[in-house]
């Protein structure tokens, strides 16, 4: 019926590991009470340079929750949503855009600075021991090889050509039915 391929073998590997690697995160912020998403929107908001929205020049000081939910790839819904809780918690504030009173930009609180200060110590030793299997160089090459994946999936789905095709494939499939 469905037939095992190097491709799909690859693909569900990295979901496999994006999810342990979630989960873990989970066990390392479970003792603020937050999650890894909200450790990651924190990380945004503090300028993390190792996140590629950050280190791609695409961030302005004080961030908005649509450019909070395109780096992260996630609906705006669903980053208000972990925002909230957030600002509930003390660990971000909104302030009025300058420019447009209507829109919020988002900051951290002085208690997430605080936070993340206590946390990151104990993240980049659990990211270390993560990867000490790997030497530099495959470390390199490892990123290189997630780098390129991921410039060719943003290019794919800002590819009106490539969408209408895999469109036209999934209605071909949909009236068969």
């Amino acid at each position: 019926m469905i037939e095992k391929t190097l491709d799909a073998s690859i693909l569900f590997s990295i979901i496999d590991l994006t999810s342990q690697i979630r989960l873990r995160g989970d066990l390392i912020y479970k003792f603020a009470g937050i999650t890894t998403q909200q450790y990651v929107i924190l990380l945004h908001l503090a300028k993390d340079p190792n996140i590629p929205f950050i280190e791609n020049g695409d961030y302005t000081e004080g961030m908005f929750a649509s450019e909070l939910a395109d780096s992260l790839k996630v609906s705006r819904p669903g980053v208000t949503n972990l925002l909230k809780t957030l600002m509930q918690k003390g660990l971000v504030k909104q302030v009025e855009d300058e420019q447009d009173r209507r829109k919020k930009r988002l900051f951290l609180a002085p208690a997430a600075r605080k936070l993340i200060l206590e946390i990151e110590p104990l993240r980049k030793e659990a990211n270390s021991a993560f990867l000490s299997q790997f030497n530099t160089e495959e470390k390199e090459q490892f990123l290189s090889f997630i780098e390129r994946c991921s410039t060719y999936a943003k290019d794919q789905l800002e590819n009106p050509e490539a969408l209408t095709r895999m469109y036209e494939r999934l209605f071909a499939l949909a009236e068969k039915k």
